[in-house]
């Protein structure tokens, strides 16, 4: 009777070691994965969760210094965002856990991936990725990208996972560029339009502070809001408020204070609001990927949910400047500088004009309403907050590019959107109705966008 026991032990025992080597090779050995079956649920994050962040943080942060500071925020945006999708779905070709946005995954078969063999192939695919994107939609960045990529992959000693991951990471890229090729440049153009009380005029843009010249009489992208969205359905789907009307007592309190606050030399803007102004004035695109790798690894996640992460953030970033500029379109509100030198000819007895008043900041050519930082900004926090299902979160965060040398302290996700929308008022760029509606309707747009994209696979079924 013990030896029959102890015969069954040592069979359970023997059952159980090779299971538990099987799941760490691979359970599956059909043609591709059934994303319900909970074996392969089960593989899929024990293999990934062996992968480090290290890759995907590497490229972002090598991203932000090829492009930051070198084109209109717009077109900076978008090239972050498609930067970071082609890493993301690589990230998931090789083993499939997210959806993807352009290289389909879903019949992906991972069976020959292991946790010795998965930095390597994810590696490639991640440098091979990001390079392709970048290069191709931003050239000067080969100087930068070129060496980088060399370096990274000589450092993969295992060739042949090397070439498979490079190859995912090619595919990837293509996929993406193929998906996005209808899109339309973006550009400066000649300013056309209504030019009474309200309505936006580009006549600001030569008393401009110092900095880059910006064609005379002109907006940027007019058409932004036209360009198919990453990941709501239409540029105007969030649009459902006006701004105030001019005559109205609550323009007239948006007026006197972005007068009193959003000047060159403003006595009554303390030094806390300037500070605020000045940090949160970087594009979001970059400054939310830094926010992004600071959770990163505060939150020690895996590569495949850093770079989820981040493609959403920067996805819902991208689709706030289309949906953004779509309601700047439609309304053409004029900027405070332009409502302020002509605020004794607009119609509303109660605004005082001051034709030599100037922005703190120099003013971007675009109309006023909603505010686009305000949205792209509330938009992030939305994703953040879905993200880590919580809202309080304290971390530090620098803005090198404006603020060298300030670090501000976050207490919640929600502070974010609070100080990037009101910052807006404190250089003179909006009315606080316009930063008001635009982080509201970001916070709707972010929630959107992670909701219905990348989602993991298994909770689809």
């Amino acid at each position: 009777m013990k030896s029959q026991l102890n015969f069954a032990l040592g069979l359970i025992l023997l059952i159980g070691l090779t299971a538990c080597e099987k799941d760490e090779i691979n359970p599956i050995d059909n043609d591709g994965f059934d994303f319900g079956n909970q074996a392969v649920k089960t593989y899929n994050n024990g293999i990934i969760k062996s992968y480090s962040s290290d890759a995907v943080l590497k490229w972002s942060e090598a991203l932000a210094v090829a492009l930051d500071n070198t084109l209109p925020q717009p077109a900076d945006a978008k090239i972050y965002v498609m930067v970071s999708l082609a890493v993301h779905d690589a990230l998931n070709n090789v083993v499939p856990k997210y959806e993807t946005y352009a290289m389909d995954n879903t019949a992906v078969n991972a069976k020959d991936i292991t946790k010795k063999n998965i930095h390597a192939i994810a590696d490639a695919a991640v440098a091979q990725a990001a390079h392709d994107v970048l290069v191709a939609l931003f050239p000067p960045s080969q100087a930068t990208f070129g060496p980088l990529l060399q370096s990274s992959l000589a450092e993969i000693s295992d060739v042949e996972s090397k070439q498979k991951g490079i190859a995912i990471g090619k595919d990837a890229a293509a996929s993406l560029l193929l998906k996005r090729q209808g899109d339309f440049p973006l550009m400066f153009t000649t300013h056309v339009g209504p030019s009474g009380p309200g309505q936006y005029q580009s006549d600001f843009l030569p008393w401009m502070n110092p900095g880059p010249v910006w064609p005379a009489n002109a907006v940027y992208a007019p058409n932004l809001g036209d360009l198919t969205p990453f990941g709501i359905r239409f540029g105007d789907q969030f649009r459902n408020e006006a701004p105030y009307p001019i005559n109205s007592a609550e323009y007239t309190a948006d007026y006197n204070e972005v007068k009193a606050l959003g000047c060159l030399v403003c006595p009554d803007r303390t030094a806390e609001q300037e500070e605020i102004g000045m940090f949160w004035i970087e594009n979001n695109s970059s400054l939310m990927a830094r926010i992004s790798r600071s959770l990163i690894a505060q939150e020690k996640l895996n590569g495949w949910e850093a770079a989820r992460l981040i493609a959403l953030v920067e996805m819902s970033i991208m689709d706030a400047y289309i949906a953004s500029f779509e309601g700047k379109r439609y309304f053409n509100l004029w900027r405070p500088i332009t409502a302020i030198r002509n605020g004794d000819t607009d119609g509303n007895p109660d605004t005082v004009g001051d034709p030599s008043w100037t922005a703190f900041e120099r003013v971007p050519p675009t109309p006023e309403f909603p505010s686009t930082h305000s949205y792209t900004g509330g938009a992030a926090t939305a994703v953040f907050q879905s993200f880590f299902k919580k809202d309080v979160t304290p971390f530090e965060v620098e803005s090198p590019y404006n603020s060298p040398g300030v670090v501000r302290t976050i207490s919640s996700f929600s502070q974010i959107a609070d100080e990037n929308a009101t910052s807006r008022i404190y250089i003179g760029y909006h009315f606080r109705y316009a930063t008001t509606i635009g982080k509201k309707q970001g916070l709707e747009l972010g929630k959107y966008v992670f909701d219905n994209n990348l989602r993991e696979l298994q909770n689809l079924h």
